[in-house]
């Protein structure tokens, strides 16, 4: 079983194992490395004289004088540090070689008990050691020697390493856990679309039982969403005969012209509703590929269409701008709007706005607006606002929620907002990569 099989709490311990083995390991290697550090001679040679130096100047001095002769005695390369209490040792890793190597050229050194350690925390006066003077106080010194700066470094990588490398498996670790989760992400936005897809099980042990999951609970939704839009459209197909006979009966009644105009109206208001319906459904299913699409073409055409049945429409922008969507999706949308417009503002301005501003297309009206708390709500299929009620007016509530899934399909937003000076403006923005350059000429489908 690889790497890619194991959970996650298998790679945190592989994880720790591998840190540790190559902690011991570099541990391991420099200290034997520290063991056996020896200096050139002539540098060795000067380092010992000088400590030698230093360590009989100062015992013989007052501890008044020390202080003071300590830093006279230092120089740019060698330092030295006396206090007259106890000093902590100096921390570091000793040197045993090194300072068998200073005895055997100044044995004298021997009675001061000197011991030399190397500080990789510190990246100058890495070379660090003491010696003890005849009134067992003692004399610290640290120095910086090029010869000493390959095991100051190598001792700093010591530290470095065991962080570097568990955090570069920690995020090798949680990269490979969270790809299939990226992936299921992606995924979950897709619940309740014709878009969603099962996704592949890969990751850890964990990581394949959510997606398992995750990819049963999808199926399972798609198939209650296929089923409820099945069980509305054969409803919504069945009544049709009904009002077809109903048509067909009032057609071969004597009745007056008002109680006919009056049937026949409601029965028309009926079809209308089945017919939003079924667009609405139909959303779910329209699988139509997208193709280059002049919008301003087909603004105007709605405006002009709008204006013969007796609407107050107008159309404001460029006369070409195309786009990369499904040509139904964007026709039901603005047409939506425009209807909704007229119907309740009593006029409508479309107004098309192209790059470099994206692609935009705004409706506006001369009606009441909407409250500000009811943008999200007027958005829900099937909600109609109590203002519409009261003007007794027709359709299920369905019109802006058509607009707003059939826009989101295409990448796209639906923005509501009042106008400052009164009425509504509905903005559909779609995404830049809906621009296509505009060909010379284009139906708008």
């Amino acid at each position: 079983m690889g790497l890619r099989q194991w959970g996650l709490t298998a790679r945190i311990l592989f994880i720790l194992v591998l840190v540790l083995v190559l902690d011991f390991t570099a541990n391991a290697w420099l200290n034997e490395r520290s063991n056996r550090f020896s200096m050139p001679h002539d540098e060795a040679a000067a380092l010992a004289q000088n400590l030698i130096a230093a360590e009989s100047r100062i015992d013989r001095a007052t501890p008044a004088d020390r202080a003071a002769l300590t830093r006279r005695l230092s120089s740019a390369t060698l330092r030295f540090d006396w206090s007259a209490g106890n000093q902590a040792p100096v921390p570091g890793i000793d040197l045993g070689n090194l300072e068998d190597q200073l005895l055997r050229l100044q044995p004298a050194l021997a009675r001061a008990r000197l011991e030399m350690t190397i500080s990789p925390l510190r990246l100058t006066d890495g070379l660090t050691g003491t010696m003890t003077l005849g009134d067992r106080t003692t004399l610290r010194f640290a120095g910086d020697t090029r010869s000493a700066w390959p095991l100051v470094l190598g001792h700093l990588a010591d530290f470095l390493l065991p962080t570097t490398a568990f955090a570069l498996l920690a995020w090798l670790l949680t990269y490979g856990a969270l790809r299939p989760l990226r992936k299921l992400v992606r995924a979950s936005l897709r619940v309740g679309t014709r878009r969603a897809q099962p996704i592949a099980v890969a990751g850890p042990g964990e990581v394949q039982l959510l997606i398992r999951a995750f990819n049963s609970m999808q199926q399972r939704i798609d198939a209650l969403l296929d089923s409820n839009s099945q069980t509305i459209l054969a409803i919504a197909h069945d009544l049709r005969t009904p009002l077809t006979r109903m048509q067909l009966r009032l057609d071969a009644m004597g009745i007056d012209d008002d109680d006919r105009q009056g049937l026949e109206s409601d029965m028309g208001e009926i079809r209308d509703l089945l017919a939003s319906l079924q667009s609405y459904i139909d959303l779910d299913g329209d699988a139509a590929l997208r193709e280059p699409v002049d919008l301003a073409a087909m603004a105007q055409t709605l405006v002009d269409q709008s204006s013969e049945t007796g609407g107050v429409a107008s159309y404001h922008g460029p006369d070409h701008l195309v786009v990369h969507a499904r040509p139904l999706a964007l026709r039901r949308s603005i047409g939506n709007l425009l209807d909704n417009a007229v119907h309740y503002g009593g006029s409508a301005r479309v107004i098309l706005v192209g790059p470099p501003s994206g692609v935009t297309i705004m409706v506006e009206d001369d009606g009441p607006g909407i409250p500000p708390d009811a943008f999200d709500k007027v958005l829900q299929p099937f909600i109609r606002l109590d203002h519409a009620r009261e003007r007794n007016t027709s359709g299920m509530g369905l019109g802006l929620a058509i607009v707003d899934r059939a826009v989101r399909a295409e990448g796209g937003a639906l923005i509501l907002a009042n106008r400052p000076t009164g009425g509504l403006r509905a903005t559909i923005r779609l995404p830049e990569s809906a621009l296509l350059p505009a060909p010379a000429t284009l139906p708008y489908n």
